[in-house]
């Protein structure tokens, strides 16, 4: 096994932060730029960042030092200082927000068919390299694996691919990733989901966001509340697939309610789409007229 200093860092180059309860101020900036920049190269002065994560809740400093901390974590690059200060994604984290938001997008869709075959890996990490293997575990999360036991990690998609790419960037060759039919198991499935406390958070959520639609639909959000709505409902809904292994319904109970959460939140992000834009461009128009172009808002998850 290897675990060289190259591999690691090409790994790591781009750490984008982990969902937490309760948001935090990375998770939500990633959250907004990602929504509107992640196909663009083009740089965000520091001015029309700060004027627009105000409007979410992020007081000056705590947007100030977020950007220091994203590009330190190989998310953002920063391009001059003072008054002419700016940011963009790195060409690495837009690679990987293209591979994410379609696997946010894609999360409780009940149209995405199960072809009733897990993917299973297990791999051995020494202890010496432990860094490496939190890392690894991390990236396996997130893609939709969860533990039944320590080093044997199951998901209910196909991710082999994935698999063997993180494998390659943190030097891990201890491991194999394999398929598994869905009858070929003897005595129970891996018990990958949490049955308790997500019917909670989802039954919270839905509600919450069922409460802002009526606002909406109700035509009583003007355009910086639309565009707040927006992104606090996308942060919270990006949070789930963190610790929601995304199992497919027929193997879910009949009451699960991340159906009802996703029809809310599909709901929102559609009603939210235009006040969003005209929000963005408003402030950009404003502030950084020539970012204007690199603007981006998609009508649907």
């Amino acid at each position: 096994m290897r675990y060289d200093g190259d591999a690691r860092a090409g790994a790591a180059a781009v750490d984008f932060p982990r969902p937490q309860r309760g948001g935090t101020s990375q998770h939500l900036l990633v959250t907004m730029l990602a929504e509107f920049w992640r196909y663009t190269d083009l740089w965000l002065p520091t001015r029309a960042i700060v004027r627009l994560a105000e409007d979410i809740g992020l007081t000056r400093s705590a947007v100030t030092t977020a950007l220091s901390r994203l590009s330190t974590r190989g998310v953002l690059e920063n391009d001059g200082g003072g008054r002419a200060s700016r940011y963009r994604f790195t060409a690495a984290a837009r690679a990987r927000l293209v591979i994410g938001t379609a696997q946010v997008a894609q999360f409780g869709d009940p149209s995405v068919a199960w072809d009733r075959r897990w993917t299973a890996v297990a791999f051995s990490i020494p202890e010496k390299s432990r860094d490496v293997r939190e890392a690894f575990r991390a990236r396996l999360k997130w893609l939709g694996f969860a533990p039944v036991y320590d080093a044997l990690w199951f998901s209910p998609r196909e991710r082999r691919e994935q698999v063997q790419e993180i494998a390659e960037g943190y030097g891990v060759e201890d491991f194999m990733a394999f398929r598994v039919e869905d009858d070929a198991f003897e005595g129970r499935r891996p018990a990958i989901v949490d049955m308790t406390e997500l019917p909670r958070r989802y039954e919270e959520f839905a509600d919450a966001t069922e409460e802002r639609l009526r606002h909406l639909r109700a035509g009583r959000l003007a355009l910086r509340e639309g565009f707040r709505a927006r992104i606090e409902v996308l942060d919270d809904w990006r949070a789930f697939p963190w610790n929601d292994p995304g199992m497919p319904y027929e193997l879910l109970p009949e009451d699960w309610p991340l159906l009802r959460a996703r029809e809310a939140y599909v709901a929102v992000f559609e009603a939210t789409a235009p006040l969003a834009e005209r929000h963005v461009l408003e402030v950009l128009g404003e502030l950084a007229p020539e970012a204007r172009a690199g603007v981006v808002v998609p009508s649907k998850p």
